[in-house]
């Protein structure tokens, strides 16, 4: 190779890097996998072991605040798991307001490819259980829920995201993109 070839040809390596880079850096994308169906998980979470058989997923959010939200999904079982407005009313059940008045509810419903999807959010005390709820020691004040009945054809699948408000808040975008991707 000549001298004056040399350039020409690490310019041309030095292209082909550069046009291989974004591909890869697609390809290290991490994505999860529950009933049959493929999101992509947002980079910025950490995953953790499940901590029950019916937990398919665990995660952590990036600390705002000094805390992190924490996203878990649910699999009970084909026709398990209890219909939307049951775990609604329980998911309500488990908040309170410091005044005592009615807990704000905002529920909304979407559909993304053959997923109907009832999305549920709740902000208050929150005191998060098993069944119906826990004693008044467990509760959180100023905790957001962002809760996601996700009933596909294949079974339904249980999304939330909880934790401090302004933990949640920040996580929302990815939370909701996370849900909304599922093919």
């Amino acid at each position: 190779m000549s001298r004056r070839s040399v350039p020409h040809f690490v310019a041309s390596v030095a292209c082909a890097v550069l046009i291989a880079a974004p591909s890869q850096s697609a390809s290290a994308q991490k994505s999860a996998t529950f009933l049959d169906y493929t999101t992509t998980v947002p980079a910025s979470w950490t995953s953790r072991p499940p901590a029950s058989s019916m937990r398919l997923a665990e995660y952590t959010t990036p600390v705002v605040n000094g805390a992190g939200a924490e996203v878990i999904v649910y699999y009970f079982g084909k026709g398990q798991g209890g219909s939307p407005v049951a775990n609604l009313a329980r998911w309500k059940g488990q908040f309170s307001n410091p005044d005592g008045g009615d807990v704000v509810e905002k529920v909304s419903h979407e559909a993304v490819a053959d997923i109907a999807l009832t999305i549920a959010e709740y902000r208050g005390t929150y005191a998060r259980a098993v069944g119906a709820g826990s004693s008044a020691e467990d509760a959180r004040p100023n905790h957001e829920l962002i809760a996601i009945v996700a009933e596909t054809p294949r079974g339904t699948i249980f999304f939330q995201c909880f934790g401090p408000v302004a933990a949640v808040d920040a996580a929302r975008a990815s939370y909701l993109a996370f849900v909304r991707g599922l093919r």
